[in-house]
């Protein structure tokens, strides 16, 4: 065997130690306690670390054949040859390794279809918010990762020359005998997963979704063949998928005299708390002259789904066919045939998420739709409010007016100037890449209610404008924010997270001012979903609400909240929560979650489950609505 053989094999070791070690990380988010459950995971962690490998290693035994170093001293450009693409190779195996790993730590979910849309939508990775510190702590993370891989590889070449060279029959069969026991555990593993998904062993599928690139062996048509009994509900549910449908008939309307000006304003991250008399004055102040509801909740935990319930009254899973099929919502159609002019404003994108193929596809000519991305977050809400409100000062008032507005400063990093600093304890600097959430949490959410102190003074200057050009009495204005945003409170920072659905994640504000409307607080509890029928209704739509939304009006309660991100629901019902996947790409359970977002035991789980089955067939009738 040669010296770069020899140096190669032990670095192989110590890259599986390695990733050993990472994998291990994941093991807490494993919710049973079974000890067979972790000694499935533990051999499941070998495995992975195994095929993560794989491809380190192939590349390594090709170049050694292609190569062919021979015993002796080695030229050291052959040795960079054989070393580099190994080298590079096993930094982007640990880089994306180590960056999933963060990624479920923070949100519970791996790389995947989201993170790969995340990366390749413009504007996708501008709205994670990452400040220079972060990005420059990042590129330092990695060439200290790719010098300690060099300085491995450099170390392991300098060992393996002080050994005497040798046939290495024992080395060989010493790695074929680890591979094939790499091989029957990979076997084994992938066999428990193909059984547990067949038979419904819910503890298993869990323990493996936790654990990242898992291969999700199927075993269908053998199990059957063997006489297994299959688990009494399917493994898997796709809700919403097909030829959109929608509205299920045409919209009518009773036309109106003189048609109202609409100003709909949307802050990101927006939480119900931050509605008060100290944080936002203006909007508190603006309340008392409008109707707010007190007990408003978004339609999901992420952006998309949040904007899509308040503008199409529809369930999350609708989402993926409206934006593949570019379906607009039957508001903007009947805003559109009355002749409204459009302009539309965003501090984010209109790429991502994907309004261009959503709420605002195929708008008509001479619609304005501008979106900002030079400077800090505030600075961009600031100069759309300025052209707002020269837009509003030149409009000579013979159509009107539908604007849209999104606000960024309270997206995490949440940026303000220092005039806007109510709480002066704040973080200075937020470095996703070196930021201690158990430490840093509670200066972090002073950032944030300074961003929405900041927000509130921009739809401030809006309202006074208003107010003193006297066209409140013809402009529908809307605040509201897309979800909200927790600050570990139930373990996570951010919104998004994995399935489960906390009320700091999902409950906002909503104040809503409709001309000839008299003001009033409402604390009947009320959805996004709501708004467009509300909305509809206002302008004089007479067809049934069923042809086009699945709520009611806003003046009325509903008998639950339905929620969403990109791959479950939520049924909020009384003091429960009952979660479950619906794009087929996790293994169907249900999750339960009582008042204070606490996820019950397995085996209390069904009596909530019972009681909520006619809820359960409603929701799953109502995704299939507007499909076929």
């Amino acid at each position: 065997m040669t010296q770069i053989q020899r140096a190669l094999r032990r670095f192989y070791v110590v890259m599986f130690v390695f990733l050993c070690l990472l994998l291990v990380q994941y093991w807490p988010f494993i919710e049973a306690s079974e000890a067979s459950v972790f000694l499935f995971a533990a051999l499941s962690s070998l495995a992975d670390a195994a095929i993560f490998l794989a491809p380190v290693v192939v590349i390594g035994l090709l170049l050694e054949r292609v190569f062919r170093p021979r015993a002796g001293p080695c030229p050291r450009w052959k040795a960079m040859l054989v070393y580099g693409p190994v080298w590079l190779l096993s930094l982007l195996v640990v880089l994306l390794l180590f960056i999933d790993l963060q990624l479920f730590k923070l949100y519970e979910y791996h790389i995947n279809a989201f993170v790969w849309n995340l990366v390749t939508t413009p504007g996708g990775l501008a709205a994670l918010g990452a400040s220079e510190q972060t990005i420059h702590t990042l590129v330092a993370l990695v060439v200290v990762a790719a010098a300690v891989l060099a300085v491995l590889l450099a170390a392991l070449h300098r060992f393996a020359a002080r050994e005497p060279g040798g046939p290495g029959r024992f080395a060989h069969r010493r790695a074929a005998s680890l591979t094939a026991l790499l091989l029957v555990t990979l076997f084994v593993t992938e066999g428990v997963y193909a059984f547990s998904a067949y038979t419904g062993k819910e503890s298993y599928l869990q323990a493996a979704s936790v654990l990242p690139f898992h291969l999700n062996t199927s075993a269908t048509a053998l199990l059957r063949r063997l006489g297994v009994a299959p688990a009494e509900k399917s493994n898997t549910l796709k809700l919403a998928k097909g030829k959109v449908s929608y509205p299920l008939q045409p919209i009518t309307t009773t036309a109106k005299e003189r048609y109202p000006n609409i100003i709909w304003l949307t802050a990101e991250s927006f939480r119900w708390d931050l509605f008060n008399a100290e944080v936002t004055p203006n909007l508190w102040a603006f309340a008392k002259q409008s109707m707010s509801f007190k007990h408003h909740y978004s339609g999901g935990n992420r952006t998309r789904m949040g904007l899509f319930s308040m503008f199409y009254g529809l369930h999350a899973p609708y989402w993926y066919s409206f934006q593949e099929q570019r379906v607009r919502p039957v508001l903007i159609d009947l805003l559109i045939d009355k002749g409204y002019l459009f302009s539309l404003r965003t501090s984010q994108s209109f790429t991502y998420p994907e309004l261009n193929d959503t709420v605002f596809a195929d708008m008509p000519a001479g619609t304005l739709m501008q979106a900002l991305s030079d400077g800090e977050p505030w600075r961009r809400d600031q100069q759309n409010v300025d052209n707002m409100l020269t837009e509003l000062a030149g409009a000579d008032g013979a159509r009107p007016r539908f604007m849209f507005m999104f606000f960024e400063a309270t997206h995490a990093p949440y940026t303000f100037p220092e005039s806007a600093v109510i709480r002066p304890d704040y973080l200075r600097e937020v470095n996703y890449a070196k930021l201690d959430l158990l430490t840093n949490v509670d200066a972090i959410h002073q950032r944030y209610i300074n961003a929405a102190h900041f927000v509130d003074a921009q739809v401030g200057r809006l309202l006074d404008y208003l107010q003193a050009n006297h066209q409140l009495d013809n402009t529908v204005v809307l605040f509201t924010g897309d979800h909200g945003e927790e600050f570990m409170e139930n373990g996570h920072w951010g919104h998004g997270h994995g399935n489960y659905f906390p009320e700091e994640q999902i409950r906002v504000p909503l104040v809503l001012h409709l001309p000839g409307y008299p003001a009033k607080s409402y604390e009947h509890v009320t959805s996004h979903l709501q708004i467009p029928l509300t909305l509809m209704d206002y302008m004089g739509v007479s067809t049934p609400a069923q042809a086009y939304t699945l709520a009611g009006d806003l003046f009325h309660s509903e008998d639950f909240l339905v929620l969403g991100n990109y791959n479950y629901m939520g049924i909020k019902n009384g003091d429960s929560k009952l979660v479950f996947p619906f794009t087929g790409s996790e293994f169907f359970r249900y999750d339960i979650y009582d008042r204070q977002d606490k996820r019950l035991p397995r085996d209390q789980r069904q009596p909530v489950i019972d009681a909520n089955g006619a809820v359960l067939k409603r929701v799953i009738a109502e995704s299939r609505r507007f499909v076929q």
